[in-house]
């Protein structure tokens, strides 16, 4: 049996302390009920609320989701600890508009119908393991699939989650660390939304004005340190810092 209370433990206090010193070698076996166990144990014990939802589609197909807590959660112009920072992701996310169950969710139409609109952020991924890749799928699910942070554009995407045809464009400390066409993590910016709507956690429910992120443009871009980020895609631009 897994020792929920422990391995959230350890995780909550590498948040706490700012370090990536957890062994990671507990969590390669675990199964992804105890995952989100294990996440909503970390986010009950550090007391933070859920500023948006990370959306993934898992090796099974089955949508999967993690908290981005609201205390790294900003607009242009935020400012974010550099503590567990390991990289960037720029991404498109949406903004639900009104309820949407899982029942419902299994039409697609109603899923998309139910985004009020859609923009543009940058993830800033972060890990409080010592070796992430040695924690597994779900090992990595119980550590909120790696999301630390998040900085969007609240200037909604006339767009909305068409990406062919564009670049994106990152810059850290003064140099561009990425440029390169828009390849979908997922394939499409909708793919994980949809299949997380089908298979949703009763703590991270998709609510109206819940704020959703979908995955990567352009996979995930390591960084180290602490300087200024600009993120652009086509007229979109996502600017922060971290300090």
């Amino acid at each position: 049996m897994t020792d929920i209370a422990n391995l959230a433990r350890r995780l909550t206090l590498g948040h706490r302390n700012g370090l990536h010193d957890v062994d990671p070698a507990p969590y390669a076996g675990i199964s992804r009920d105890d995952a989100f166990a294990i996440q909503r144990a970390v986010q009950s014990s550090l007391g933070i609320a859920t500023g948006l939802i990370k959306t993934a589609v898992a090796p099974d197909g089955l949508g999967a989701a993690a908290p981005i807590y609201a205390s790294g959660f900003g607009h242009n112009g935020f400012r974010l600890p550099s503590a567990n920072v390991i990289g960037l992701e720029l991404e498109i996310g949406l903004v639900v508009g009104a309820d949407l169950s899982v029942e419902a969710a299994a039409d697609e139409v109603a899923a998309i119908d139910a985004i009020d609109h859609y923009f543009v952020g940058v993830e800033i991924c972060g890990t409080r393991y010592v070796d992430r890749a040695a924690a597994g799928y779900n090992g990595g699910l119980a550590d909120n699939m790696a999301a630390l942070g998040y900085v969007m554009d609240p200037t909604p995407r006339d767009l909305g989650a068409e990406i062919e045809g564009f670049d994106v464009e990152l810059h850290f400390a003064g140099q561009q660390i990425h440029f390169a066409p828009t390849k979908h993590s997922f394939g499409t910016v909708l793919a994980s939304y949809i299949a997380y709507a089908r298979n949703q956690q009763p703590h991270l429910p998709l609510k109206a004005g819940t704020v959703v992120t979908t995955g990567s443009l352009c996979g995930l871009v390591p960084i180290s340190g602490t300087g200024a980020v600009l993120g652009k895609l086509g007229n979109h631009t996502v600017a922060f810092d971290i300090v």
